[in-house]
């Protein structure tokens, strides 16, 4: 899909991406010598917020990205292949003196990740408060991580949100618990909390919660995500969602798994995508309508199907004509 769609954005984001802009590196297949000579490297988009933004953008719907890249060639080039895929960098900040974060990726025979991350002190995480405008927060919907709640993000963070509350748009969150990048554990479950707190929907994997919560992930919720949507993955197990629709379940499609990189952030894509073509709002009809929660998650399997055929986040992630059409309501 590289370098296969250019769209210049002329309208108002429906969606805004916030946080986590950073390339992924894949070891190549070639195999190096006794001194470890002749390794190699291939570079592919990363980090949960570009990711989605891309695959929303192949699905039609009006996205933003909003954080910081880094004074270098690499941060130009990942702002250069947003905008390629379609996707408004107008809120993406080249901060001078930093980095773009980096992250290396191992594979096991699964397909199951390893991630080695180069991010502390990087450009992800050094976007200011002062780069954060009411603007980029006129939204219908925005999409932030829990890793955007770190320490020096935070700020950025809260003064979005802060701006999107006064917008009315709609907060989804998405748990995607890095422990690594926390001081302590502590910190990462209070902070998560009260973002989850102030969200509408919150999606997590049954890893999320267990580092969150360990067997009481949905104590978890019902404590710091009351009267939330809540979208529960259990990887082969498919998905469930809870909310005042009830509760609805969706099962995996199973398919090959290549790589399972991104699996989670083309599942929140599919999700917000239909709510986006739905029009739901927490206080509308049809987010009370069990159809639409279930549509979401047919449409977010099927693009993490796509996700996991091949190595990179967003590599697999098209051609989308099919999914596009499943995305609307059957009319009656």
């Amino acid at each position: 899909m590289k370098g296969t769609l250019t769209v210049i954005v002329t309208t108002p984001s429906d969606v805004a991406c916030f946080g986590e802009l950073l390339w992924d590196f894949f070891e190549g297949d070639a195999k190096p010598d006794k001194e470890g000579a002749g390794r190699t490297y291939r570079r592919e988009l990363g980090g949960a917020s570009a990711n989605v933004a891309t695959i929303l953008s192949r699905l039609g719907v009006q996205v933003s990205a909003i954080g910081g890249v880094g004074d270098d060639k690499m941060g130009d080039a990942l702002k250069a292949q947003l905008a390629a895929d379609g996707v408004d960098v107008a809120g993406v900040a080249r901060i001078k003196g930093v980095r773009t974060g980096i992250t290396f990726v191992a594979r096991d025979a699964t397909g199951e990740p390893t991630f080695v991350p180069y991010r502390k002190g990087n450009a992800d995480l050094s976007f200011d408060e002062s780069l954060v405008t009411a603007g980029m927060a006129k939204v219908k919907y925005a999409v932030v991580c829990s890793t955007s709640m770190l320490p020096s993000l935070r700020p950025a963070t809260l003064k979005f949100l802060s701006a999107l509350e006064k917008a009315k748009g709609t907060l989804v969150v998405d748990l995607n618990m890095r422990a690594h990048l926390w001081d302590d554990a502590e910190s990462m479950k209070a902070a998560t909390a009260e973002l989850a707190s102030r969200a509408a929907v919150v999606k997590g994997s049954e890893k999320d919660l267990g580092a969150l919560a360990g067997k009481r992930g949905m104590t978890w919720l019902e404590e710091n995500a009351k009267g939330v949507t809540w979208v529960l993955t259990r990887g082969e197990n498919g998905a469930a969602c809870v909310g005042p629709h009830g509760q609805v379940t969706f099962p995996t499609k199973r398919v090959r798994c290549i790589d399972a990189t991104g699996a989670g952030d083309a599942f929140m894509a599919g999700l917000v995508a239909v709510l986006v073509r739905a029009g739901a709002k927490p206080s509308s009809a049809e987010w009370k309508d069990p159809k639409l929660w279930s549509r979401a998650m047919e449409v977010g399997h099927q693009l993490g199907a796509k996700a996991i055929s091949a190595v990179g986040a967003t590599v697999g992630v098209g051609p989308l004509d099919d999914l596009r059409a499943r995305m609307d309501a059957p009319k009656k």
